[in-house]
């Protein structure tokens, strides 16, 4: 993939800010849910919108997070590869848990989400990160 850092980081971005807003949408109809003001189906429809947003995010992402990770200690090798593996493993286990149908269960994977998010913008979506060399 051949994405500049700058558009790298205006993308992931975007991607982080429309997944928040969807998950505010689906904790709005899980708590419209629980005291009966929606059906189930309104919650289901946007629970798939998320995760579709979140599969197209991830593969976005995961395509970008090793090079990006080489750049910044080229000299990481095994411990980058476990760091890719386990950042790709917590995507999954999230992608997962979004397919219980029980509110309790979608509102704690949508807090793991957010933190998730705030880590990766802390760590990997920064310009020190992804210099700025585009947009």
């Amino acid at each position: 993939m051949n994405v500049t850092p700058g558009h790298a980081l205006v993308e992931l971005t975007a991607q982080h800010d429309a997944l928040r807003g969807m998950m505010d949408r689906c904790e709005q109809l899980a708590d419209e849910l629980d005291a009966g003001g929606c059906e189930p189906a309104q919650l289901t429809r946007e629970i798939a919108r998320l995760r579709r947003a979140f599969d197209t995010h991830n593969t976005f992402e995961e395509l970008l997070l090793r090079p990006v990770l080489t750049e910044v200690d080229p000299f990481a090798g095994p411990r980058l590869e476990r760091m890719v593996e386990d950042h790709v493993a917590e995507h999954r286990e999230m992608r997962a848990r979004l397919g219980s149908d029980q509110t309790s269960v979608m509102r704690d994977v949508i807090e793991t989400l957010r933190a998730h998010l705030e880590a990766e913008e802390r760590y990997l979506l920064s310009s020190r990160v992804l210099r700025d060399d585009a947009p």
